[in-house]
């Protein structure tokens, strides 16, 4: 019997909608799809809404959304899988794959940035490259960033604080491209879309008037107004932030998290590697909410809580500040 048979299971999705549709109500949102698994099975998916306004298209299930930092999730994994093939190690320093990496370092003694210290944001690195790109959706290729860098600095040395950075992941892609002999875009479609079957997941941009695309909006404004979000191309930072899926797409990939075995087919990491994927690497002392992109645990006294998704702080802001955050990998 599927879970979605069970009478609770029901009563509880219908108290959920009911929640979604006054929420959605009180702020004024669009639209959004949800889904709900269970191991191995999709129990419930749904939209609610609009995916656009003008002119109305209803939110499904399938409806594509740019997903942002979770498109780290995927450049780890295919860190962790050129690992397991034996064509990196995850304390190589990052020169010895990307020669050109050159960026101004911290005052102080560090050492050298290894592709795990990109993985869990303790490279000390800026947050982002050297573009105002979040301000004017201007955003840079890769060779652009590549040569900005000589002018950038350190912001921490290596290892002393947990520092979140999309240009961390942005040199992680960039192993990921050097590495496979593939650009970025391609292994990750060939390597795990195709396999985990998330055929309707877009790594490059999708067009703007793809019809299952969902339209983006700003803040409400005071009369109640949404404005259109500007339609932007991530481009050199695709790796850390470009990705477009759906619902039932993204859900094949949570699904991979709950499964063991030895790597083939939809399998595309072994249980032992996606184990070590979603174990603490980092502990912040401080307990400050500094939130994680990927994989991260919020300590709840002596009992870390493992979640998926941009961030942890919802979960932080329960805990005292004596309770500290745990990263792991920020894939």
């Amino acid at each position: 019997m599927s879970l979605a048979d069970d009478r609770n299971v029901r009563s509880s999705i219908g108290l959920l909608s009911a929640w979604i549709e006054s929420q959605m109500a009180y702020s004024g949102l669009p639209g959004l799809s949800i889904g709900i698994l269970h191991d191995q099975e999709l129990v419930w998916a749904a939209g609610f809404g609009q995916a656009g306004l003008e002119p109305a298209r209803p939110a499904t299930p399938g409806t594509l959304y740019r997903i942002a930092s979770i498109t780290k999730l995927f450049t780890g994994t295919a860190i962790l899988q050129l690992r397991d093939a034996g064509k990196l190690r995850l304390d190589d320093p990052l020169v010895e794959h990307l020669p050109w990496f050159r960026i101004g370092r911290a005052p102080a003694p560090t050492p050298a940035v290894t592709i795990r210290h990109l993985l869990t944001h303790t490279a000390g690195l800026p947050r982002e490259a050297g573009f105002p790109y979040w301000t004017d959706g201007d955003f840079p290729t890769a060779p652009q960033i590549r040569d900005k860098l000589a002018e950038q600095q350190a912001a921490l040395p290596t290892e002393t604080e947990w520092k979140y950075s999309n240009l961390g992941l942005t040199l992680a892609g960039e192993i990921v491209a050097t590495v496979s002999g593939r650009a970025y875009p391609e292994y990750v479609a060939e390597h795990i879309l195709e396999p985990l079957g998330m055929r309707g997941t877009w790594v490059t941009t999708p067009p703007a008037d793809h019809p299952d695309l969902a339209t983006g909006y700003g803040r409400r404004l005071p009369a109640g107004a949404r404005s259109v979000a500007p339609f932007t191309d991530c481009d050199g930072i695709t790796p850390a932030a470009n990705m477009t899926t759906s619902v039932t797409d993204l859900t094949r990939f949570a699904m991979l998290q709950f499964r063991d075995g030895p790597a083939g087919g939809a399998q595309i990491l072994r249980g032992s590697t996606l184990r070590e994927m979603q174990r603490v690497h980092w502990l912040e002392p401080t307990g400050r909410p500094a939130g994680a992109s990927g994989f991260a645990s919020c300590a709840r006294g002596a009992r870390p809580t493992s979640v998926t998704g941009e961030r942890c702080e919802a979960t932080a802001r329960s805990s005292t500040s004596a309770r500290p955050i745990a990263s792991a990998w920020s894939c």
